[in-house]
């Protein structure tokens, strides 16, 4: 009758004091998948240690001389040489030593992602993904949007994002007056202002989106009036006041 056989990762085996492992025998064990679940921890892993009382008999693989510590574990193993696995996935051809690794392996071929976090509801194909997921929010102590739910890692990045969900703008422009939530806006923002430099007025600093922008704007600071009035001696220093004033006498004349 075989023993019960366990297996631990290689941080849990790291951390095992040697009065935990003197009556074990570890065995280095590997799969292409996180086949095997740690005792220790409860982690699904793909390389670490099989563990055996040490009273065990040991099995040596006549293919390769490698030495395994129940008649199970020597069974796995040939598999690899004959290719002979009892279970096969039939969507890819993988073969497995158990139906277990088979039912753990076909996920892979769906959509399906049955294992959802309860903090931040990132979904996952396999528990192993879930699991090693939520040692981020354990060790990030997150912090947790009461508006949309979000997630954050630091308490800075969330407060930058509560911006989001005030109108506060304390982000201010200091050459056209335009106020933003965030700072990196007001950033890309100023770059705006340096492509605009050459139509900036001298007389007071404002800026212009061209050359004509620009003239049009320096009659404020003038006082030639260039446009007169056709019907009365009114002038104006803008084409588009004596427009207005125009309108004024159609009007009139009505």
């Amino acid at each position: 009758m075989d023993k019960v056989v366990s297996y631990v990762c290689d941080l849990c085996k790291e951390n095992l004091s040697s009065r935990q492992t003197r009556h074990k025998i570890y065995c280095r064990v590997s799969s292409l998948e996180s086949s095997f679940l740690c005792a220790e921890c409860s982690t699904p892993f793909s390389m670490g240690y099989e563990v055996t009382d040490r009273e065990q008999s040991s099995y040596a693989c006549e293919e390769c001389d490698k030495v395994f510590y129940s008649k199970a574990s020597l069974r796995y193993h040939s598999y690899e040489h004959s290719n002979a696995f009892p279970y096969q996935c039939k969507q890819c051809g993988k073969g497995f030593g158990t139906k277990h690794f088979l039912k753990i392996h076909m996920p892979k071929h769906s959509d399906e992602r049955h294992y959802k976090c309860d903090i931040c509801h990132s979904t996952y194909k396999f528990k192993k993904d879930l699991i090693t997921h939520m040692n981020i929010h354990d060790e990030q102590k997150y912090f947790r949007c009461q508006q949309c739910d979000k997630i954050f890692p630091f308490k800075c990045r969330l407060e930058q994002h509560m911006a989001k969900h005030s109108d506060k703008r304390p982000h201010k422009c200091n050459i056209c007056q335009l106020s933003f939530k965030f700072k990196r806006s007001l950033s890309t923002h100023m770059n705006i202002h340096d492509e605009q430099k050459s139509f900036r007025c001298e007389k007071c600093d404002k800026i212009f989106p061209s050359k004509t922008h620009l003239k049009a704007h320096m009659a404020k600071h003038s006082d030639i009036r260039p446009h007169t009035c056709s019907i009365c001696p009114s002038k104006f220093k803008e084409k588009n006041s004596l427009t207005r004033h125009m309108k004024m006498h159609v009007n009139i004349s009505v």
